[in-house]
């Protein structure tokens, strides 16, 4: 044999056993993966079925078997939030942000799972700073995402910068936060009250009803804006606004305007309003009450029940109405009448209480007997 033939041989005999050593090795990487996927498989069936401690066990050995395996990270990290063992997620999901063969899918699919780590344990600075991070990875953005850091600006009061999301998302967002955007404008004028500066406060609830005409808040602040500098017209003005933009919520600020027209020498002017509010149809349930009471304490009790009886018709139903009429017939004296009154409430109370049937664990009701709850599937519930 020449030495050509030799070397020719050489190569060959090296080549074979290359060859050989793929084959090994690649029946070796097969046979550990296809173990890897039974584990992380097994995993994920409990995972489903809600038994957690096989399914953590299970992603513990589909890691142990590849240590490449993030999506086994990311769901271990997942179920020990789960579980209530936040800083355990938070080492794992935060450990795996740091590797760098990541593609960009997995980088997005972990800060979400690290954004839901952060908030849950009211890190709300880390939980920001990573929604924003995923908000600039991604071109189209899910919902949850944009709606979890508006939710994390509003836990920190981080207002102005609530604003901007909203805004800058408004086309996917609901149509509700807008009325959001314009209570943000009302706490950043607070924020202003606070430090003592009305006339900025007050820019910023007006802000605010350029966003929402309906918003309470920024009627009800720019009166007590405008009261702290004793400018009581203007917030006498703005608080009658309220009565009738907004007038089922008009109540909150009855005790204001009747105490800052007795200021004025104006009472009469409360009387005219509830009147006028009564008058329009619209919620007069609580300007009726509100104007009884005033006619109350004038002792003028026969304009007061008058005022009752017409809300009885209008709102038979209502409790406060009773309430209200049972004391002004006390106070009048009519003790029989009073007595009345109130037993006929609590009887037609009573009646109605026993036909109806609770349950004990979810308090749902029904009218018929029932010996499985509708509504929770307890068993001999009802009472």
């Amino acid at each position: 044999m020449n030495e050509n033939s030799s070397f020719f041989l050489l190569v060959v005999l090296f080549l074979a056993l290359v060859g050989v050593g793929s084959v090994y090795w690649y029946s070796f990487r097969q046979k550990r993966r296809q173990g890897q996927s039974n584990a992380y498989l097994e995993a994920l069936e409990y995972t489903v079925e809600g038994n957690d401690r096989l399914a953590i066990q299970k992603y513990k050995d589909a890691i142990r078997e590849d240590s490449e395996n993030v999506a086994a990270y990311i769901r271990l990290g997942d179920l020990l939030r789960k579980r209530g063992l936040l800083q355990n997620a938070i080492r794992i999901h935060k450990d795996l942000t740091l590797r760098g063969n990541l593609t960009t899918e997995q980088r997005i699919r972990i800060l979400k799972s690290l954004l839901l780590d952060y908030e849950l344990s009211a890190d709300y600075e880390q939980a920001v700073s990573t929604a924003r991070k995923i908000l600039s990875m991604e071109r189209n953005p899910e919902l949850w995402i944009i709606q979890q850091l508006v939710d994390l600006y509003e836990k920190s009061n981080r207002w102005k910068d609530a604003v901007e999301i909203v805004a800058q998302h408004q086309k996917k967002l609901p149509p509700e936060y807008q009325s959001r955007i314009a209570l943000y404008y009302v706490f950043q004028g607070l924020r202003l009250m606070e430090q003592g500066s009305g006339k900025d406060a007050r820019v910023n609830f007006k802000e605010a009803l350029k966003k929402d005409a309906s918003c309470a808040a920024a009627y009800y602040y720019l009166g007590k804006s405008y009261k702290q500098e004793d400018r009581l017209e203007d917030a006498v003005n703005y608080w009658k606004k309220l009565c009738f933009n907004v007038p089922e919520k008009a109540y909150i600020v009855f005790p204001e305007l009747e105490k800052a027209w007795f200021e004025m020498g104006r009472f009469a002017d409360a009387e005219s309003l509830y009147l006028e509010m009564m008058a329009s149809g619209k919620n007069g349930l609580k300007p009726g009450l509100a104007l009884t009471e005033i006619y109350s304490k004038k002792g003028d009790h026969e304009s007061a029940l008058e005022i009752l009886r017409r809300l009885e018709d209008e709102y038979p139903d209502s409790t406060e109405v009773i309430s209200q009429k049972v004391s002004v017939l006390f106070n009048k004296g009519q003790y029989k009448q009073a007595a009345t009154q109130a037993l006929t409430f609590f009887n037609k109370e009573r009646e109605n209480l026993s036909k109806v049937f609770r349950c004990r664990k979810c308090d749902f009701t029904i009218k018929e007997p029932a010996w499985v709850c509708p509504q929770c599937k307890e068993l001999d519930t009802f009472i």
